[in-house]
């Protein structure tokens, strides 16, 4: 069984190198690598002809490249696209291009997707956090019993559909794909993965799952789009109106579980949402939550009462809750900014507290420095004295002591062979 990887990217050049590097062990002959630069401007697509140039993949691998002019609108849909377009092999594996694969484990995914081949076979992955530079599962980790658990083919649709949508962790079959024409949607907004999630879902005939961690996805970075906190996020209404459009009439489970899915994001987004954004945001909400059924958004209602996003989008719903809601944020933003205020004077503070005790420190250091040097030029000022009373060189002596010595020593420090001496030097 052969498989067609395709690679997007757009100004990722930090990572790119590292995300084919692990690419290449998990590749057989007869498998293909189509990469789509997304008109990348900061040097990503000169790694990628360096990489190819270089160690390459190896005999037997096909190698696709689509090299895009300028950046397309949207996220990744057109280049996913396009690179749906160029698949030659029987099984189709995106791979988001500053991830990194995990070769062990995609292998033995592989394994098991080979000996129980399905129309989508999820796997695993685990979150990098290029900011904390730690690693951590995902937000679904817990959605897993489901997917494992289910007994029948629509349990398992639902768990499969509420797991997270992204499309880099999981094996398609192309012919699956192309039969019913599943394509990324086009258009001028980010998060297309979560339609094309759905649909995938909802039509396939098999879903097979393998719990093994397959790649390593990088979260955290500068300009990825999963640190939206503007307007750009109610593209999710957009998708909402998409899913629901493309679900079969007779599917009251599937809608009701759309309906989970819309407060599940906006309980992601409302928290990270800008002020600029409220307005905008809050009137796509009330249209699109409108859209539920009144049954359906009871049950919804028994099932999410005790959450805060309940709360809110109860109210959004409502004729004229727009404002409600908008001026609930605006009064958690000032609590919020508060908050990290004083959050923020309390570090300074133990920040001022720290620097205080470490001058106090120096301050003592430099006290007993001052107070050695003192001590070390009084010795060496006796020293020298010692010196020049020992040569008898009383014209040398400095003028404080000229009336001091009186007579040359015969031998140095000999107190006994001139006593008034001996006095007048334990007086120096």
């Amino acid at each position: 069984m052969s498989i067609s990887f395709i690679v997007t990217t757009f100004n990722i050049a930090p990572y790119i190198a590292k995300c084919l590097k692990s690419l290449q062990p998990c590749l057989q002959p007869g498998d293909q690598v189509i990469i789509v630069d997304d008109g990348s401007t900061d040097g990503t697509d000169e790694a990628v002809r360096g990489f190819l140039d270089g160690a390459g993949f190896g005999a037997g691998v096909k190698v696709t490249t689509v090299w895009l002019g300028a950046n397309t609108i949207g996220g990744v849909g057109i280049a996913g696209n396009l690179g749906l377009d160029r698949v030659e092999c029987d099984t189709v594996f995106f791979v988001d291009g500053d991830d990194y694969l995990i070769p062990e484990g995609f292998l033995r995914a592989r394994r098991e997707y080979e000996a129980r081949p399905a129309d989508i076979f999820f796997t695993d992955y685990l979150e990098y956090d290029q900011k904390a530079g730690d690693v951590r599962q995902p937000a679904d980790r817990l959605k897993w019993d489901a997917l494992e658990t289910a007994r029948t083919p629509e349990e398992l649709r639902l768990a499969g559909i509420n797991l997270i949508a992204v499309p880099w962790r999981k094996f398609y079959r192309t012919e699956f794909l192309r039969k019913h024409r599943i394509r990324f949607p086009e258009g001028d907004f980010f998060f297309e993965d979560n339609p094309f999630h759905w649909r995938v879902c909802t039509l396939a005939e098999s879903i097979g799952h393998s719990r093994r961690v397959v790649c390593h996805h990088r979260i955290n970075r500068p300009g990825q789009t999963m640190a939206s906190t503007g307007v750009e996020l109610a593209a999710f209404f957009t998708h909402f109106d998409t899913i629901l459009a493309e679900l079969p009439a007779n599917r009251d489970d599937l809608r009701l579980q759309a309906g989970r899915w819309l407060l599940g994001n906006m309980s992601w987004h409302i928290p990270r949402l800008q002020a600029s954004a409220y307005f905008p945001y809050g009137s796509q909400a009330h249209e699109a939550l409108a859209k539920i059924p009144d049954e359906h958004w009871k049950q919804l209602g028994q099932e999410m009462s005790n959450t805060t996003i309940w709360y809110q989008a109860d109210r959004l719903r409502l004729p004229g809750g727009i404002w409600d809601v908008v001026r609930f944020w605006q009064a958690n933003s000032s609590q919020g900014q508060l908050a990290r205020a004083n959050r923020e004077i309390d570090k300074l503070s133990k920040r001022a507290m720290d620097i205080e005790t470490r001058v106090k420190g120096l301050e003592k250091q430099l006290k007993t420095i001052r107070e050695i040097a003192q001590a070390q030029q009084a010795v060496e000022e006796f020293a020298s004295l010692q010196h020049l009373l020992s040569q008898g060189e009383k014209k040398d002596l400095p003028a404080w002591t000229q009336t001091v010595v009186q007579e040359p020593l015969h031998v140095a420090g000999d107190v006994d062979a001139e006593p008034n001496l001996g006095r007048r030097v334990s007086v120096l």
